[in-house]
């Protein structure tokens, strides 16, 4: 079965591979596993707290663009949407549940049919997105006003975790952002000046290490899951405002910065479906490891490496095999096969 989570497409120009879309890929599902690794750590040091934010500011967005940029053509996104993206999203929410409350005994871990467990936001959001971006789109000024909304929506707490609402309405700037830049866009911003993009890193890096030392700055404002808080609306608005801007410029200057050459992260991003469903049963499992977890510089460095061999592992070819087969298997028992989708690749 052909599946589109995550963005396994590859971008052609004149008939050429462009890598670009494939390394950036590969940086960002790094940096989502290191910094899901960093979780039990943030609120205890400060280096880690840094490293956190900085994170958090950009990979998900960025993440949410690239999904947009392949999403054009409509008709195919929604014809497969269902197939592709919400039913493997059921099975790996069960799956999930099975492996935190039987593996390794969450005791908060009741099932949930709408409300996914931790990374499976993404699968649930993406399909809402894809399925009803045909129709949203034929709204006019529909990026400005998907900015107002995702800013305003903050004051209701009707959007919050329940079918992942919180997010479908706060990440959709950026998902729109991805669906309307076009190739000539990626090269404008290709030949921009790459000290620009630096600078953009070094100030956003910045700042990350300056906010994790304000206590009035909460990990839970990069997580655009939630409404703002009760009793500091304004604060919420504003900072969210900020994560918004942050976001769109490092989205810019990674683009600009990040080779468009064949290299291994080539490799890395076109299997980055399998690794981020499969570091979702993993991290669980290293977050009871506490390993120099009283030595959070080293901590640092060992997450990353650890991370980056989780990526590597994950990336290899049998395992990405052996996960296609599994959910083909296990799409193939709920989906007949006379519906005229091909089930199998």
């Amino acid at each position: 079965m052909k599946r589109s989570i995550l963005e396994k497409q590859t971008i052609t120009i004149d008939n050429t591979r462009d890598y670009l879309f494939d390394n950036l890929r590969a940086v960002l599902i790094l940096l989502v596993v290191w910094g899901h690794i960093l979780t039990s750590l943030k609120s205890d040091y400060n280096s880690a707290r840094s490293v956190y934010i900085f994170v958090f500011f950009f990979h998900m967005p960025a993440m949410v663009f690239i999904s947009g940029y392949f999403s054009k053509n409509l008709e195919k996104i929604r014809s497969n949407a269902f197939i592709t993206i919400l039913i493997p999203y059921l099975i790996l929410n069960f799956i999930n549940y099975l492996f935190r409350s039987r593996i390794i005994h969450d005791v908060n871990s009741g099932y949930r049919f709408f409300q996914p467990y931790w990374g499976l936001w993404y699968l649930l959001v993406l399909f809402i997105w894809r399925f009803f971006l045909k129709d949203i789109i034929k709204m006019r000024f529909l990026m400005p006003i998907s900015i107002v909304i995702a800013v305003l929506c903050g004051w209701s707490k009707e959007f919050s975790e329940y079918m992942a609402l919180g997010r479908v309405i706060y990440f959709l700037p950026f998902f729109l952002l991805g669906y309307y830049c076009t190739a000539e866009h990626i090269t404008k911003i290709r030949k921009l000046p790459k000290l620009l993009g630096v600078v953009v890193v070094v100030v956003v890096a910045s700042v990350s290490m300056y906010l994790s030392l304000k206590k009035w700055f909460k990990i839970e404002y990069l997580l655009l899951r939630k409404p703002y808080a009760q009793d500091e609306q304004l604060k919420g608005m504003l900072i969210r405002i900020l994560i918004y801007i942050i976001a769109f410029a490092m989205i810019i200057a990674i683009t600009n910065l990040m080779t468009a050459r064949k290299n291994f992260l080539s490799y890395i991003g076109t299997s980055t479906l399998t690794i981020y469903v499969l570091h979702l049963f993993t991290i669980p499992v290293l977050a009871k490891i506490e390993l120099f977890r009283k030595q959070p510089y080293l901590y640092l460095v060992y997450s990353f490496f650890i991370a980056a061999l989780i990526v590597y592992i994950y990336s290899l070819p049998f395992v990405k095999k052996g996960y296609d087969l599994l959910m083909d298997k296990l799409t193939g028992l709920l989906i007949r096969k006379d519906t005229g989708t091909t089930i199998s690749k």
